[in-house]
């Protein structure tokens, strides 16, 4: 079961951490298939790391991690341990291969930045524009009403005064005919007469009222329909604001898998191993970096749309970015 797979010799002096694993595990009393288990891993992983087999193409994206784990579960120093790799000649990968990733986050950021400048630009613009053409609306109805009035309110006394001296007139000819003495008979003309004033102005002073009640009609109108379009404008930005969330990264695990996933800005949104029926939502800002250990145990859904996992093979890690 303990082979050396390695091509090139290393030094007897130097301690191997697949070695010392082992032999912390067999003092303990634990089979491989116990530790696989506990660590949900699978049992070629673990024979690996105990033969030093570090072979790049199947776990080297995850062995730091793998070794950790174990070293801790066994009651090692578990820094000692990680720390030998470098020694046996497995060493931390460079961040060199994250510069492009870098500069690519970095242009994202300010291209964000202008958008959101633009938009708040846009926004002030929009309401300069709707507040200068509700005050011109308004003051559109408030005059409105105010000459109508006026036509309205001009021909009423002059209609009322004409049917009050109608009816003064006719007296006068009455009296003057039926008189034979006409000197005399003038007088009570005159005073038939002189009788007209109080009556144009009692008319007057009925009016008044009506015209009072029928300016206050229009100003209870102007006065709703301001409410109405007060209540429209408090309405609008509520049901503009009703929208749905939809998660933007979605991962549904059938079979215990180990991820690392981290948004644009380089923020790990979540790390560990994940068990078989769990689901898990995560929102940040994309494209998302994510690493699997086993591609086969996870679906994945981008905003509510499926991605396609089967063209990458089910027992080796992957990295992905999304979308």
């Amino acid at each position: 079961m303990n082979t050396e797979h390695n091509d090139s010799p290393q030094p007897n002096n130097v301690a191997r951490p697949g070695d010392m694993l082992r032999q912390a595990r067999e003092q303990l009393g634990y089979s491989q298939i116990d530790i696989a288990n506990r660590l949900r891993l699978r049992l070629s992983v673990i024979n690996d790391i105990e033969s030093n087999c570090f072979d790049s193409e199947k776990i080297s994206t995850f062995t730091r991690g793998y070794v950790r784990s174990y070293a801790k579960y066994v009651g090692l120093d578990d820094v000692a341990v990680v720390g030998l790799l470098d020694d046996y000649g497995h060493s931390k990968p460079k961040a060199q291969e994250m510069q492009s990733f870098s500069r690519r986050t970095n242009h994202e950021a300010h291209d964000s930045r202008i958008m959101g400048l633009t938009w708040i630009l846009a926004v002030i613009f929009v309401g300069v524009t709707a507040v200068w053409w509700w005050q011109n609306s308004h003051l559109d109805r408030d005059l409105t009403p105010a000459v109508d009035v006026a036509n309205v309110e001009a021909p009423a006394p002059a209609d009322n005064t004409s049917a009050v001296v109608e009816p003064s007139a006719t007296t006068v000819t009455t009296e003057t005919t039926s008189t034979d003495a006409a000197a005399t008979d003038i007088t009570p003309t005159d005073v038939t007469a002189s009788n007209i004033t109080p009556a144009a102005i009692t008319t007057d002073t009925v009016q008044t009222p009506v015209v009072a009640a029928d300016t206050a009609t229009v100003i209870k109108q102007v006065a709703a329909v301001t409410a109405d379009t007060s209540t429209t404008a408090a309405v609008t930005p509520v049901a503009t604001t009703e929208v749905e969330a939809t998660p933007a990264l979605q991962l549904t695990f059938a079979a215990d898998c180990w991820i690392d996933i981290r948004d644009a800005n380089g923020k790990r949104l979540e790390s560990g191993i994940k068990t078989a029926g769990q689901t898990l939502t995560l929102d940040g800002k994309a494209p998302f970096r994510v690493r699997l250990g086993a591609p086969s145990a996870v679906k994945i859904e981008i905003k509510g749309q499926p991605f396609d996992l089967s063209r990458y093979p089910a027992g080796r890690p992957v990295t992905l970015t999304l979308p």
